[in-house]
């Protein structure tokens, strides 16, 4: 009996020594009451618009489904028990881009969207907004004129009724995740400058009084955060023009002297010049590049270059990052990590590691079965027609890195979501690329493409087909 309970004993140390070690968090994996607190990712905005088509693949509309909770529909009413998020009709806020599949181009879709949702009677679960920074959270409050991204989208997603940090903790939460930064750093990239980065003190002030607010606020609530992607190699936004003239008919780069011809631009205080190894060309310079900006003055006279307006005009600073200037938000992005990741530790807050996410995308080594999902410009899965903000595939597997540190976290067993309807047939949606703040033409989109050196791409099949 003696040699039984020892072996009993061992066996049971052998068991709990096998056992993963769940680190101490606040709270629990409670999803009664679930807020969302974010920006443009948090709201699922796609292809360059909000609307109620890709609203549903927000990575917090994803975790809520997960957990088996309902997302509320544009008719629900404030007393319904479901996820709300603050539903905009199709073409959307502003109108989502769209590819064509006749003539390969993207144009925006035609019509007009407008909230659904104003009037409903409570804060929505997912408080979202599109451009929102840190300082965002806990300052607007949907009352102030329309003069930046933000401030438009707040006027009809908090509607006067607080900040994002005040609706969320009116709603008496039981879990609250967040995904806030990214326009603090990734407006940067947006911008074509790091002038616009947020000062790392500042960050870290506003990040701290955010985590003291709500932990304050909702003393037993489950708390999630995420880190930021520091990797300007995952975003199409970055990598799809090249920095070199490139020949249309062929999409190869042109060789003078057995090299190939950089584009010029400004490199900063009116410092103009090549581009150098290691730039990058912002999506939306693309249409300049088409009249010959951007082109070297050398090439005025010589067919077919001699034939555009804009030959030997340079790029502005804001249509490139040259090195040092994308080091700088790189740089930056890393700071607000440490940042993240410190203050998450001090109020045991566990992190989601959005940052791997991108990386892996970057160098493609996401994989959804056999399929790579990458940062390329319209076939890589994991970016709309934007070049920036996700497909609902993208939001997915972004969602997908939540559920895992919750579960691993909290040791809950929320299953994360499958893609597989993603690819039920052949959706334009969920491949990639441009910017809302500077939306090409059609005409521009189509030159753009002809500037792209030619990759031939695995076929992916049985993509969803979509008709909005």
């Amino acid at each position: 009996m003696k040699r039984i309970i020892k072996i009993a004993a061992t066996l049971t140390l052998v068991a709990l020594a096998a056992m993963p070690a769940f680190a101490a968090v606040r709270g629990n994996a409670d999803f009664t009451r679930f807020v969302a607190i974010g920006d443009s990712y948090g709201a699922g905005f796609e292809s360059g618009s909000l609307n109620l088509n890709h609203q549903p693949f927000s990575w917090p509309a994803i975790i809520a489904r997960q957990a088996g909770l309902k997302v509320c529909a544009p008719t629900a009413a404030a007393t319904d028990v479901c996820f709300a998020e603050p539903l905009v009709s199709f073409p959307g806020i502003s109108n989502e881009l769209q590819l064509l599949s006749i003539t390969g181009s993207i144009a925006p879709a035609p019509g007009t969207g407008a909230p659904l949702m104003t009037a409903f009677g409570r804060p929505y679960n997912n408080l979202s907004i599109p451009g929102a920074n840190v300082a965002d959270t806990m300052t607007l409050k949907g009352l102030d004129p329309a003069t930046s991204t933000a401030k438009a989208f707040a006027q009809f997603i908090l509607r006067g009724l607080g900040t994002e940090a005040d609706q969320a903790l009116a709603q008496n939460p039981t879990f609250i995740a967040v995904w806030i930064g990214g326009n603090d750093v990734l407006g940067s990239v947006l911008a074509g400058t790091p002038a616009l980065l947020t000062p790392t003190a500042n960050f870290s002030a506003s990040y701290n009084a955010l985590l003291d607010k709500l932990v304050a606020g909702a003393p037993n609530a489950g708390i999630i955060v995420g880190n930021l992607p520091t990797n300007p190699l995952a975003l199409p936004y970055l990598t799809t023009v090249p920095r070199v003239l490139v020949d249309p008919s062929t999409r190869q780069p042109v060789l003078i002297g057995g090299q190939p011809v950089p584009l010029i631009a400004d490199l900063g205080g009116g410092n103009i010049g090549p581009l150098p190894a290691g730039s990058f060309v912002v999506l939306s310079a693309s249409s300049k590049i088409a009249t010959g900006q951007g082109l070297p003055p050398a090439l005025k006279g010589i067919p077919p270059f001699s034939s555009l307006p804009n030959t030997g005009v340079p790029l502005t600073d804001n249509d490139v990052l040259t090195p040092d200037e994308a080091a700088k938000i790189v740089a930056a992005a890393a700071a607000f990590n440490d940042v993240i990741t410190q203050a998450a530790a001090s109020r045991n807050i566990p992190v989601a590691d959005i940052k791997g996410l991108f990386d892996r995308i970057a160098a493609g080594q996401e994989f959804v079965g056999p399929l790579a999902i990458t940062g390329a410009f319209v076939s890589g899965g994991a970016f709309s027609l934007d070049g920036f903000h996700m497909t609902d595939l993208g939001y997915t597997l972004f969602a997908n890195e939540y559920i895992k540190t919750i579960d691993n976290s909290w040791d809950a067993h929320i299953p994360v979501a499958s893609v597989a309807s993603l690819f039920a047939n052949n959706d334009p949606s969920q491949a990639c690329c441009i910017n809302y703040e500077n939306p090409f033409t059609p005409e521009a989109v189509v030159t753009l493409m002809s500037f792209v050196p030619k990759v031939e791409a695995p076929p992916l099949t049985r993509r969803r087909a979509t008709i909005h």
